[in-house]
């Protein structure tokens, strides 16, 4: 039941409308067939995650970190946070905010704003307006790639056809706009850069420039068509290299393309299930990629880590009903904007230290159970490397499907990870009981779930 609509999404309205319909087919489906699982295992991990509201918002836009801050476009400001995910300021009085990029040392944030067709340079710092770079002659600026001292804009108001890229010189006072010669394009393309390379892409054509001194040269095409990707080009990311371009494949699979030679390398994902991959996004260290998923199966998780070289699935994040609206790594942590499905309401949701090893927690109980009668639940925790944990406690709880959450005493395991545990129900239902542990050093947190059918 997990859905999400990307900001940087060239699909067509056909198309997500057939993804969205059916998430909820499959959402009501679920509703009126629950029973309960004897023994469900996770890997996902909320124990020390955050989820905060970002108020009355109307609309988001994508994030940035920087300076030691989160930045999160919406459609009237940019909101701030700290990289605990709690919220600070705003920075108003913007409008149309759509991308954001700060300078690899955090001190400077640069924003596109769409209302009045321009780029906003700010200070981290004090978060004042440091320059305004009119583009009016460039109007409808969207995405944003920065390379050393060059900013690079795409630009295109879809009612018009006359989308295109530029780059800006920030090392001068006034930065006057460069076009890049794409020819015309229908609408804003997407850009991104990496290391000396530029990649701009509209729906037919991932274009790929080499960066010499601020001079974009073309160094070659892959066109979408020759590869079968009837969707376009989807989201594009870059490894920090800027030797490989990571996209949404046309085989419920992500695809990585060599830069050097223009063509693809490999593929990852292909999991039975999987609708679409979108907002990817590759760790500073360029080993994983982290990418939000759409899925047939109402509990699979909407975010999966993987690791680039294996191609091996390291992680999945659980987080319920949302759309996925923007996503960025801060050095082991993860950030995404998301939107509630079943509210129109946008978060800030935090996953503290995403990229380390997770342990494992395998939980057991009855199928059914009847009120007032003790249940008797086992299980085991692991350790990332699959060894004993030793002595631990773990938070037990228990979850309606309302959604309400009922905490139970703490239960601490035997050396060898073993543990047991015993709840009376009070009340009837589907109930999910929960074993999680937090962070520890060198491993990031892990849940566990069993679901019981209680009866009258």
């Amino acid at each position: 039941m997990f859905l999400f609509w990307p900001t940087t999404s060239r699909t067509t309205g056909r198309r997500k409308f057939a993804q969205i319909t059916r998430r909820l087919t499959a959402l009501c489906g679920a509703l009126a067939l629950t029973t309960g699982l004897a023994v469900t295992q996770a890997t996902t991990a909320t124990a020390t995650d955050s989820l905060t509201s970002l108020g009355d918002v109307t609309g988001t836009g994508e994030i940035a970190v920087g300076g030691g801050k989160v930045f999160i476009a919406t459609d009237d400001r940019i909101i701030v946070a700290d990289t605990e995910g709690t919220l600070t300021t705003a920075i108003a009085g913007l409008s149309e905010v759509r991308d954001l990029v700060t300078t690899p040392n955090g001190t400077r944030l640069y924003a596109t704003v769409r209302g009045s067709h321009e780029v906003t340079e700010i200070d981290t710092a004090d978060l004042a307006i440091t320059r305004r770079i009119d583009l009016s002659a460039h109007p409808c600026p969207d995405q944003l790639a920065l390379s050393g001292n060059w900013l690079w804009v795409s630009y295109g108001c879809p009612w018009d056809s006359s989308g295109g890229a530029l780059g800006l010189d920030l090392s001068t006072a006034t930065p006057q706009p460069v076009p890049i010669d794409t020819n015309r394009l229908a609408d804003a393309p997407q850009i991104v850069a990496s290391a000396n390379t530029l990649v701009v892409a509209d729906f037919w054509d991932l274009r790929v420039y080499d960066l010499q001194d601020g001079a974009p040269t073309l160094r070659g095409a892959i066109n979408s068509y020759d590869y079968a990707l009837w969707n376009g080009w989807g989201g594009i990311a870059l490894a920090p290299d800027g030797l490989t371009a990571y996209t949404p494949g046309s085989a419920n699979d992500i695809n990585a393309w060599n830069l050097t030679t223009l063509t693809k390398a490999r593929s990852y994902g292909q999991e039975e299930g999987v609708l679409t991959y979108e907002n990817i996004t590759i760790s500073p260290d360029g080993t994983q990629m982290a990418v939000a998923r759409s899925t047939d199966d109402v509990n699979d998780e909407p975010l999966v880590l993987f690791d680039v070289n294996t191609g091996a699935k390291v992680e999945l994040f659980d987080q319920s009903l949302v759309w996925f609206h923007g996503l960025a790594f801060s050095a082991s942590d993860l950030f995404a904007v998301v939107e509630k499905s079943m509210d129109s309401t946008f978060h800030l949701w935090r996953l503290d230290d995403a990229t380390l090893p997770s342990c494992t927690i395998v939980v057991t109980g009855p199928e059914q159970a009847r009120r007032s009668q003790t249940i008797t639940f086992t299980g085991q925790l692991t350790e990332h490397d699959g060894s004993a944990p030793g002595v631990q406690p773990l938070a037990v709880a228990f979850r309606q499907v309302s959604g309400t959450t009922t905490a139970l005493p703490d239960v601490t395991t035997n050396a060898d990870g073993t543990f047991t545990f015993t709840h009376k129900p009070t009340i009837t239902g589907t109930l999910s009981y929960d074993v999680s542990r937090d962070n520890t050093p060198g491993s990031r947190s892990c849940k566990g779930t069993a679901t019981v059918k209680v009866r009258p």
